[in-house]
């Protein structure tokens, strides 16, 4: 069937059909979209437009790696306390500050051993001096930039699930430097919510209440050193055991409820090893007080009346709707690192993209118009028939953006712009190839088409695969505008040859079988 199989005929036109369809929503009004059931919605959509064409808010933030060290270091001092204790080895003085924890060893004769036990509680190499009896403990150069590259990264996928919960449309989310973070928020004119999200670490602990000390006693330096004194927003001051009953890590889900009362709270469970973990805590402890640590601060300290063995439980606190939600989110998705600071914030305004798509949408239309325009001032029918493929390449190229989810940014209308100049670069090899097949005696009219693209293919080939590979490079070794750049250009190297090679050679075949020509003119 016009030179092709009837298996390949239909091939070509399910691709194209296919293509049509996922193009479809960029042509719709959005009115008619917007009646689009949300379960379609969430695969068949119209392309993402970036931050620069839609607008939008760019934040960078910086991962607070001096707290990251600070909060480490008192992790560690509360693992070499109990360890020291359990050595019987005698020690005062034990404190962190500056990102250093210092120690002092009571008995010389135990000094070493004092440095061997620290050492055990920590799997990163640690930098140990001695000075007079008293150790001097910091992380070492490769384990700062350890400790530190582990923090940005995770500090990457938490951002990520905060911000897909909220349904932000499409946002870049990528790592720049060693310690920040890129957000971009295409449509989102006021970041207030996001840096609000981003702001709270969300380390969430569970603690007894040290009952047999008060504010007023740890305030004046009454207190063991397996208590602390920490503040809330409804209990004051109170005083709890250092030890963690159990850490929001274990936390296998949370979301926005009610209490008895019907006042806003979170609802929470725990994974099967946290939840054996509170069972036994809660079993004995009764009647005792339990205190939620959410950043430094206690949200709640109920009585525990009952062992609570179902690995459930629920915060109660002064929530709205809203701030319970919040919480739900950020003990879903768990707990940043290292606090994250704005270092940059810049609100980019819907009128500025709406002149970007214009400006790019009229090069677009320029340039596709002199393509054209020149197509089928040289080439006469052939090139109506390279115009027409060269509007199927537009639609693939559109279907391959929208199914894949890419976001289309001021770089991209370039590329775009930059495959229409390019897009008929194949139909003018072959048609010339088609020329020169007719100047070396070729008359025959099927002859002619099926040797023009016989013989065009290497050419057709070598050039796209150069183009492609710098495309390729562009993706890989550039960021931001560049790789969006260079990620439209490929796909757009993509389409442009199934299109020259078989949508083009179709509709000639398909036109030879039909007017049976006896010569080709060009």
């Amino acid at each position: 069937m016009f030179g092709y199989s009837k298996v390949k005929v239909a091939i070509i036109c399910a691709v194209m059909a296919v293509g049509l369809f996922f193009a479809l929503p960029n042509f719709m009004p959005k009115e008619m979209y917007n009646q689009v059931p949300r379960s379609m919605q969430s695969w068949w959509k119209p392309v993402t437009l970036g931050l620069d064409l839609q607008g939008g808010s760019y934040l960078v933030m910086e991962v607070d790696t001096n707290t990251l060290i600070n909060e480490k270091l008192e992790s560690l001092a509360d693992l070499t306390r109990s360890a020291l204790r359990e050595g019987k080895v005698r020690f005062s003085a034990l404190k962190v500050a500056d990102g250093a924890m210092s120690v002092k060893v009571l008995n010389i004769a135990q000094l070493n051993d004092a440095r061997d036990v620290i050492r055990k509680q920590e799997s990163v190499p640690l930098d140990i001096e001695a000075d007079n009896g008293t150790l001097t403990v910091k992380y070492t150069e490769d384990a700062l930039k350890t400790l530190e590259n582990q923090a940005v990264q995770q500090s990457l996928e938490i951002v990520r699930k905060r911000i897909d919960e909220l349904g932000t449309k499409e946002p870049l989310i990528q790592q720049q430097g060693d310690n920040r973070i890129v957000i971009q928020l295409p449509g989102v004119q006021d970041p207030g919510e996001i840096k609000a999200l981003m702001g709270k670490t969300a380390k969430m602990t569970f603690h007894l209440v040290d009952e047999e000390t008060t504010p007023q006693m740890a305030q004046m330096g009454k207190i063991s050193a397996d208590s602390m004194l920490v503040s809330g927003e409804d209990t004051g001051y109170i005083v709890l055991k250092r030890a963690v009953v159990v850490g929001g890590e274990s936390l296998d889900n949370a979301k926005g409820s009610y209490d008895d009362r019907g006042n806003p709270a979170v609802a929470f469970s725990f994974k099967s090893a946290g939840a054996k973990k509170f069972a036994n805590a809660t079993r004995e402890n009764v009647g005792r007080r339990l205190a939620i640590l959410l950043d430094g601060k206690v949200i709640s300290a109920p009585v525990i009346n009952s062992p609570i063995t179902g690995g459930q439980g629920i915060i109660t606190g002064s929530f709205s709707v809203q701030t319970a939600n919040d919480l739900a989110l950020l003990l879903r998705s768990g707990a940043l690192p290292a606090p994250l600071l704005v270092v940059e914030e810049r609100v980019v305004g819907a009128g500025l993209g709406e002149d970007s798509i214009k400006a790019g949408t009229t090069a677009c239309w320029i340039g596709l118009a002199l393509v054209f325009a020149f197509m089928i001032f040289v080439y006469g029918w052939f090139g109506v028939v390279a115009d027409l493929v060269l509007l199927v390449n537009g639609v693939m190229l559109l279907a391959l953006l929208s199914l894949l989810g890419a976001t289309l940014t001021l770089p991209g209308l370039a590329g775009i712009a930059l495959t229409v100049g390019m897009a008929v670069d194949a139909n003018i090899i072959i048609f010339e190839r088609m020329k020169e097949e007719q100047m070396h005696g070729i008359t025959v009219p099927k002859d002619i088409l099926t040797r023009g693209f016989a013989g065009s293919f290497s050419a057709i080939l070598d050039g796209q695969l150069t183009t492609l590979f710098a495309a390729l490079f562009l993706f890989l070794l550039g960021s931001g505008p560049v790789r969006g750049f260079g990620v439209t250009l490929g796909f757009g190297l993509a389409t442009t040859m199934f299109a020259a090679i078989f949508v083009s050679k179709l509709i000639l075949m398909a036109w030879m079988a039909v007017k049976q020509p006896k010569e080709i003119k060009f």
